[in-house]
């Protein structure tokens, strides 16, 4: 008997051995291994290109018959057939007088405004108040830099001025001034019919005043066939000597590179991409795959099309641009969060009060140091941003209680 309970002694002994060496365990690993967590956040990442190509549309080069050609139509604006785009000149002396009637016919904006105030704004203090309106929509219109806007202002707002700096006496000088104003005008008209001709637009379609070579060279039809070999000895034409500007028909412009083939993956023609220019136009665009043409030395082009946005891109030739061909959106999990159950699936621990919950994941990109993992709103027992998942953690498991 007495051997018996010796035997039992030892045994206990050795359970409470075990039970503080377990307990030892965990405390020694909690101080020297402090518990840490990631903020889980929406994510979006992708997988594509940078690439560096041509920017290609339906372009017509307008010529000037003239030795002197100054150019009247706005960037990227829609002309019609016949419209005025530039103005040519025969001699330096009627590019002066067209200076000069530009500058007649400001004025006489601002002096038929002036004159239209002092019949139907005579309190001071309400002239004031629009001078000041008008200040205020100038500022705003400079700090965006919308120049268009500005002139359009300039006038009524000199006018204004004009006004605020006189009484109502002035009313006759003004009407003398704007009658001396419009018989010069008119006298230098007159002039430049002899040596000053518009220059009219061909077809409808959007203005561009810069022309580049690449007119003639780079056209929606040779994309069809243009190889990597051509692409890669592309070379622009001499430019006329005399232009006009270029016209561009239609609204649909393209996108010419040559990618490395392992790049393209699985992408095919009418698929959808997102395009960021490096300058001049930075908003983020869809694209559409026109064409993926043959393997050829390793690389193939990649032909990307768009019907919006002409206005905005009429500048634009050669230019690098980020390309994706597949946008990942979800949630940003590390990868030292994630871990893989006995049944393969993955998820990580969420730390809820002091206690470690599974949460299993469904694993959409790999990005590195991290996944993208899919966001499930359907329940509020799937992963969520803003919950703290453990990172590097081991011996976890749901329901443990770790802080």
């Amino acid at each position: 008997m007495k051997q018996g309970k010796h035997y039992t002694t030892v045994i206990l002994w050795i359970l409470l051995i075990a039970i503080a060496a377990y307990f030892g365990y965990n405390v020694v690993s909690s101080i020297h291994q402090p518990l840490t967590t990631a903020t889980v956040m929406e994510y979006e990442a992708g997988s594509g290109y940078y690439a560096a190509g041509f920017v290609v549309r339906d372009e017509t080069v307008i010529e000037s018959e003239y030795g002197i050609t100054v150019l009247t139509a706005k960037e990227g604006a829609r002309v019609a057939a016949g419209e005025p785009v530039a103005t040519g000149y025969l001699t330096g002396d009627a590019q002066d007088r067209q200076s000069r009637i530009t500058e007649l016919t400001s004025q006489l904006e601002q002096l038929n405004y002036a004159y239209r105030s002092s019949s139907s704004i005579a309190d001071q203090a309400a002239l004031d108040l629009e001078i000041v309106s008008d200040l205020t929509a100038f500022s705003r219109y400079v700090s965006r830099r919308d120049m268009n806007s500005i002139a359009d202002l300039s006038p009524e707002l000199k006018g204004l001025v004009l006004r605020r700096s006189s009484d109502e006496s002035a009313t006759t000088v003004i009407a003398a001034q704007i009658t001396a104003t419009q018989n010069e005008l008119e006298s230098l008209r007159s002039e430049a019919e002899q040596d000053t001709r518009t220059v009219a637009a061909p077809s409808a379609g959007y203005f561009s005043g810069t022309v580049d070579g690449y007119e003639s060279v780079l056209t929606p039809k040779r994309l069809d066939s243009l190889s990597v070999q051509d692409y890669n000895t592309l070379e622009p034409e001499t430019i006329p000597e005399h232009t006009a500007g270029k016209l561009i028909s239609g609204n649909t412009w393209y996108y010419v590179t040559a990618v490395p083939s392992g790049e393209l993956g699985e992408l095919a023609k009418g698929d959808r991409v997102k395009v960021t220019f490096a300058r001049d136009f930075y908003d983020e665009i869809e694209m559409t795959v026109s064409r993926i043409s043959e393997n050829q030395a390793g690389f193939r082009l990649l032909v990307l099309s768009c019907d919006r946005y002409m206005q905005n891109v009429t500048l634009l030739r050669q230019q690098s641009a980020d390309i994706v061909f597949v946008s990942h959106a979800g949630l940003r999990v590390p990868k030292s969060a994630v871990h893989v159950d006995k049944n393969s699936q993955p998820g990580v621990y969420v730390l809820e009060g002091a206690t470690a919950v599974w949460k299993p994941i469904q694993i959409l990109h790999d990005n590195g140091e991290s996944y993208v993992v899919e966001l499930d709103r359907t329940s509020t027992s799937n992963l969520w941003p803003g919950d703290e998942v453990i990172v590097g953690a081991k011996n976890l498991y749901d329901g443990k209680v770790v802080g």
